[in-house]
This record gives structure tokens, C-alpha cells and sequence, in this order.
């Protein structure tokens, strides 16, 4: 069995033009890449914005250039404020109309490669209460599940699970917990989980009785997931090399439950900078994850 691996595809890995794209995405080839997840953005946007989305004047040519390497693309909402999950709860057309342009790429890669995951973050408006940005998480999951079921292939949507942060409290889907209750409450078989396993471990200290392994249940709703490492300084998207996110311990259990699904290395160039050769990294990357997802599906 075939699993799609790969890594987060923001523009910083490939800056320069056409030709730097070209040799990136043959470098990924030579890696044995066969996934990417691009983070898709319209509208305005800063050079900040720029480094980690594919803007929509890029979108057509970038999306191309990977399909016709054979690489699958997966996609992640924008994280500009104007995407943020929390609006649903009093502009819900308003954040449709930004989803749309969005939706329909996914359609388009669905259709083209048969299946495609679309991950967004849980709502986390400080300004809110936990049950308002419950009710926006469900809500907007539950419309996304409804444009799912009309597209082509299969479209399926991943609920990342995210970080804890103290000062805020009320954020969603920021623990095992409640990322699965949320996935629950839309009951929908085109909504799951995306596991974050670094996040998954930074949640650990929050988390009494916290294991590597989690629970079948939650195990069962993962349709896609995020790998990378914890730094010294405590950040993640740290190439998955420093063995502090026991991701083969995690990925096995995975494994054990259910054909593995897409696999998404989350390096940030600039976390990789610190240890080295970025592009060094990455590739040492795909061959230490590629032998444990190799091993995995010889079981």
C-alpha cells in the first residue's frame, strides 16, 4: 500500500520564481515525495502572508506543477483573520463567500486525484466563550461536511488538533478531548481529525494522563496528520529528527487500527535554519519518516 508522504509546501522552500519551484519539486521527487499540503489565500496579502500561502494569482500554476510531478496536494484553509473559524458564529455568509474560491480547488484536486483533505483550525476567540466558539467550530464543520458530500472523489476535513495555550482558554479542539467531541457532534463520516503529533505532545502537560497513544476512538476519526519536532526552545515545526514526538510509537498505533492516511511533514524553514541546511533537513526528514512509514506498512 501506497502512503502519501510528504511535506507543508509554503513558497518560503521555493522562492525565486518558476525555476526555483521546478527544482524544489524535483528534489522532492528524488526524496520520494508523494504528498504536499498548500495553504490556499485570496485577497490581500503581506509579505509575511506571502511566505506561507500560495496566493490565488499561484494557485492554477503551482497546483499544476505539483499534480503533473505526481504529487497529491492536500490543503489548508488561509490563516489570515478573514478565514478564522470563529466567524461563523455571526457571519456566516461572509465567511462562506471566503471559503468558496477555496472549495473550489479542493473540487477541482478531488476530482483530478479522487481524494483530497481540506484542514482548518478549531474557533479560538479570546473575546468569546468556549461554548460560542464550540458552536462556531460545529457549525462551520457541519456546512463544510454538506459542500463535501456534493463534490467529486472523496473531499474529507480535518480538524487539526491544536496547541494549548493558557491565555486562551476558551480556544477549540486544543486537546484529544475535545477535538474528538467536536468531530462527534457534526457526525458526519466526511469530517475527522487531523492529528498533530508535536501539538499532541505539547498538550501532554495539560493533559492528566496523558499517553503517547491515544484512545481507539479518537484513533478511528484521523483522516490526516501533521508530523514535526519540538525544538529546545519549546517551539514546534522542527524537522522530525530530534526525537522528542515519539512519532514511530504514534504512527504504529495508527497503523494498527487502520490504513494509514496522508502524512504532512510541518518543517518550517526557518526552524530547520537553526539546525542547519534546510534543505538537508528536509531531505534526512523524508528518509527517517519514509523508513518508519515503509516499516509500517510491511506489518
Amino acid at each position: 500500500m501506497t502512503v502519501l508522504l510528504g511535506n507543508s509546501g509554503a513558497p518560503r522552500w521555493y522562492q525565486g520564481g518558476p525555476e526555483r519551484l521546478t527544482a524544489y519539486l524535483e528534489r522532492l521527487r528524488t526524496w520520494g515525495a508523494t504528498a504536499t499540503e498548500v495553504v490556499l489565500h485570496h485577497g490581500p496579502a503581506d509579505e509575511r502572508t506571502a511566505r506561507v500561502h500560495v496566493l490565488d494569482p499561484d494557485w492554477e500554476r503551482v497546483l499544476r506543477c505539483y499534480r503533473d510531478s505526481g504529487i497529491a496536494v492536500q490543503v489548508h484553509v488561509s490563516l489570515d483573520p478573514r478565514f478564522a473559524t470563529q466567524r461563523w458564529l455571526d457571519e456566516q455568509e461572509a465567511l462562506a463567500r471566503e471559503y468558496e474560491p477555496i472549495l473550489g480547488g479542493v473540487r477541482d484536486l478531488a476530482a483530478e486525484q479522487g481524494r483530497a483533505v481540506l484542514v482548518l483550525h478549531g474557533a479560538g476567540d479570546p473575546a468569546r466563550s468556549y461554548d460560542e466558539n464550540r458552536r462556531a467550530t460545529i457549525g462551520l464543520l457541519a456546512w463544510l461536511a454538506e459542500a463535501a458530500e456534493r463534490m467529486p472523489g472523496e473531499v474529507l476535513v480535518g480538524l487539526e488538533l491544536g496547541a494549548m495555550k493558557p491565555d486562551r482558554p476558551a480556544a477549540t479542539a486544543r486537546s484529544r478531548a475535545d477535538v474528538l467531541a467536536l468531530v462527534q457532534a457534526v457526525d458526519s463520516p466526511r469530517v475527522g481529525i487531523c492529528w498533530d503529533l508535536a501539538h499532541d505532545c505539547e498538550n501532554a502537560a495539560h493533559e492528566p494522563g496523558w499517553s503517547p497513544v491515544p484512545s481507539a476512538e479518537f484513533l478511528d476519526r484521523v483522516v490526516h496528520v501533521h508530523l514535526h519536532d519540538l525544538g529546545d526552545d519549546g517551539a514546534s515545526h522542527y524537522p522530525p529528527l530530534l526525537g522528542r514526538v515519539p512519532i514511530a510509537e504514534q504512527l504504529g498505533a495508527l497503523a494498527a487500527r487502520r490504513p494509514l492516511p496522508s502524512i504532512i511533514m510541518e518543517v518550517r524553514w526557518r526552524c530547520a535554519a537553526r539546525l542547519g541546511d534546510p534543505w538537508d533537513l528536509l531531505g534526512e526528514s523524508y528518509r527517517r519518516v519514509g523508513a518508519t512509514v515503509a516499516e509500517l506498512t510491511r506489518r
